[in-house]
């Protein structure tokens, strides 16, 4: 689709005062933690069409760590190499161009920003209908969580251009395991639910316990490392580690109990014998 007004700012110092897009523009620039959709169904064929779709959908899109830079340039966080573009239109059209899987192309109504909540209306259309998502993303402004999307804390997501020795692998270790527990810092104070799958860790969640998944060699943990033999030897550390740790932390939450034992992992791999 072609947009037949694009309106891409660049903000300067000015005396005139900001028009309402470029104000709306200044809120959208920033740090964001996509929640998830809330959903309008006009009836029950709506709603049983939305059920076929709505996991994917959040799959898709949910619990993700997106930039949104002033400049226009997208990024999700988790997919640092692969940039797009953002941008809004004169009647207040988000959209997200070649931004990665899920965002190729995204388009909503800006609808509502308060209190760091934004929400987007998107029209999706499925089995013959059109059906009204509301995306809820909260600003990250502050604290560890916003350091999640620092550069120096994502430097363990590019792989290495040669060998690595054991203390570097296990440094690299002990970098994804604090970041992810940060990560569900975050998510635990703002959704009610997680998704595994955001964790490239070669983990299994269970009820007060995480496991080891079996080795694949075609996972994206495998791409973080060297070769096939350093990430075996990698996923080798991590069994290990998860063996050392003799005692699950008892939380009131599962994921608090995550998070507590990611940060056990994170500081007792980096010494492994």
């Amino acid at each position: 689709m072609r947009w037949s007004i694009i309106i891409i700012l660049f903000v300067g110092f000015s005396c005139k005062p900001l028009s309402e897009t470029e104000k709306l523009h200044q809120t959208l620039t920033g740090k964001w933690l996509i929640v998830a959709p809330d959903h309008k169904l006009k009836d029950s064929w709506q709603k049983m069409v939305y059920s076929r779709i709505q996991d994917s959908i959040v799959e898709l899109k949910g619990l993700k760590l997106v930039r949104l830079s002033d400049n226009g340039i997208f990024q999700q966080i988790d997919s640092s190499e692969k940039k797009g573009r953002w941008g809004i239109t004169a009647d207040n059209v988000v959209f997200i161009e070649k931004g990665g899987k899920g965002f190729e192309y995204f388009s909503a109504n800006f609808t509502n920003y308060k209190s760091n909540l934004l929400q987007l209306t998107e029209i999706v259309e499925a089995g013959g209908e059109k059906i009204e998502l509301t995306w809820n993303l909260k600003k990250v402004t502050s604290g560890s969580a916003a350091k999640l999307f620092d550069e120096e804390n994502n430097e363990w997501r590019k792989r290495p251009d040669q060998p690595e020795t054991k203390k570097q692998i296990t440094v690299r270790l002990s970098f994804m395991l604090q970041y992810y527990a940060d990560y569900y810092k975050l998510v635990t104070k703002e959704a009610s639910f997680f998704i595994p799958s955001r964790i490239i860790l070669p983990f299994k969640f269970y009820q007060h316990a995480i496991g080891m998944k079996p080795f694949d060699e075609k996972s994206f943990f495998v791409k973080l490392f060297f070769n096939e033999e350093q990430a075996q030897q990698a996923w080798q550390y991590l069994k290990r580690m998860i063996s050392k740790i003799k005692t699950f932390p008892t939380k009131k939450t599962y994921v608090a109990e995550y998070i507590e034992f990611m940060e056990q992992m994170a500081e007792g791999i980096k010494d492994l014998e």
